[in-house]
């Protein structure tokens, strides 16, 4: 009896021994995370501090997956290494500040965590059989919740590659199929499809512009660059004349703009157009700020893309013209910088945009040396668009500021490439204009009314195909012309 006694106390004193032990072994593992910790932001503060520019748009992007990753980055701080190396020993751990709540997580610079969602996929994807099995369940799930939530930014939060997500589309009528051309039914799409985005029609004017029977008619085929096949499979005719459209701010492949004048561009000489639309929604759909960083690789894209299908198809530059509307203007001009095998003919600027273009050197935006022959069209001065003259000849929109019928600046901004689908749709016969000397351009555009008249007159918009290097050169100075506040807006003489 008495063994069993001091059998029973010593298996309850083993217990209690054991509890403490426990609690010891956690009280230490506790305290080396700390050090670990401190050690971990005392050999941050010895490597030099990476700077990263990073843009408004990702800055809450970057919050969220910093929220969703900072319970695995704890317990990857708690679990030592697969192949034995603490977490203080690695280089590439970094101290970063995640906006002012100040979160400290270890992050790796060249980590899947640190890539953008679609980088990050390909990553898991090339090391799924490396993954360890130890990784928890709601990690994973707090990893997938993140991504979930980031899948609208997956291409905007650090990186942006204009050459890989610049798109061109190629329109064209069904009345005259190719011969002898493979089926590409599976990459066509009907351009009747242009008002269906709806981040396009918060900045479109969504208007029903568009004869049914013309969208019915019209098929869209996509050519790659660099890919001589997707050009030769297309309707691309070198010997047709060539119009590129290029969208502005918040614009993709379905933009208003193109609704309105590729269908006037191939109402023309029974559609022997070729009409691209250029689609960098995936760098326009941003903030104002990180979208006007973006106008210049776009621009540099576009003009690899034209010396592309002049080498690769003849087309000639003789018989192409860019047309750009808003921040697609300045993509136009820096286009035509970059150009190597030619030189652009002409250039139409409708309403081309000033905010953090105002100021910019010549190199950086629209100039009038970007072409043979520029033309712009300013319908909103002073607030998404150009005020002062850019292009060989400006014309002023009902003094290029307020447009009759609109009572917001983006009405009026809009209102550009509506007057200029007209004017493809009247042969140029519309929107006859007064002269005005260019010095006199302010006083034209504050107190709407021209002090120092030319006496000349000019038709604004229409293709221009027809004129000669002579008479595009006799096409230069200022002008105004008034239009009513509801279309037809060519139905006004007077000016």
């Amino acid at each position: 009896m008495q063994e069993m006694d001091e059998s029973n106390h010593s298996y309850a004193d083993y217990r209690a021994q054991q509890v403490v032990d426990a609690d010891n072994n956690q009280l230490r593992a506790e305290e080396d995370v700390e050090e670990d910790t401190q050690e971990i932001g005392a050999s941050a503060k010895q490597i030099p501090a990476v700077q990263v520019k990073v843009t408004n748009e990702v800055e809450s992007a970057m919050m969220m997956m910093m929220r969703a990753t900072e319970v695995e980055e704890k317990q990857q701080l708690q679990q030592p290494n697969g192949n034995g190396q603490d977490e203080k020993d690695r280089p590439d751990i970094h101290n970063v500040m995640a906006g002012d709540e100040g979160v400290n997580v270890g992050v790796g610079l060249m980590s899947p965590n640190a890539l953008p969602i679609s980088e990050r996929h390909n990553f898991d994807d090339d090391n799924n059989n490396n993954k360890s099995n130890n990784n928890s369940s709601s990690s994973n799930a707090g990893q997938m919740v993140g991504d979930e939530q980031l899948l609208r930014l997956q291409d905007y939060n650090l990186l942006y590659n204009a050459e890989r997500q610049t798109y061109f589309q190629l329109h064209s009528c069904n009345d005259h199929p190719p011969m002898n051309r493979p089926s590409l039914s599976s990459g066509n799409r009907l351009l009747q499809q242009v008002v269906g985005n709806t981040l396009s029609a918060a900045f479109g004017l969504n208007a029903n512009a568009v004869r049914p029977t013309a969208m019915q008619q019209m098929t869209t085929q996509t050519v790659r660059l660099y890919d001589a096949v997707s050009l030769r499979q297309s309707r691309f005719n070198p010997f047709n004349p060539t119009r590129i459209i290029i969208h502005g701010w918040l614009g993709n492949a379905y933009a208003n703009i193109y609704s309105y004048l590729v269908p006037a561009y191939l109402s023309l000489d029974d559609g022997n157009y070729n009409i691209f639309t250029v689609d960098w929604g995936r760098g326009a759909i941003a903030d104002y700020i990180t979208a006007s960083y973006r106008v210049k690789p776009v621009g540099q894209v576009l003009a690899k893309f034209l010396d592309f299908l002049h080498k690769e198809a003849g087309m000639r530059f003789e018989d192409l013209q860019l047309i750009g509307f808003s921040m697609g203007a300045h993509v136009a001009g820096l286009a035509s910088k970059h150009v190597l095998t030619g030189r652009v003919r002409v250039i139409r600027a409708l309403d081309p945009a000033q905010p953090f273009f105002r100021y910019a050197q010549e190199r950086e935006r629209l100039d009038k040396g970007d072409a043979y022959y520029v033309e712009v069209l300013h319908t909103s001065v002073g607030s998404y668009g150009f005020d002062r003259p850019l292009g060989h000849v400006d014309f002023y929109a009902n003094w290029g500021s307020q447009q009759p019928g609109c009572f917001w600046h983006e009405c009026s901004h809009w209102r550009a490439f509506a007057l200029f689908k007209e004017s493809l749709e009247a042969r140029g016969a519309a929107f006859e204009a007064k002269g005005c000397l260019p010095s006199a351009w302010q006083e034209l555009i504050r107190y709407k009314r021209c002090t120092q008249p030319t006496g000349q007159r000019l038709h604004m918009g229409g293709d221009l195909g027809a004129l000669s290097m002579q008479q595009l050169t006799q096409r230069e100075g200022v002008y105004y012309f008034e239009t009513p506040a509801k279309p037809p807006y060519a139905t006004l003489k007077k000016t």
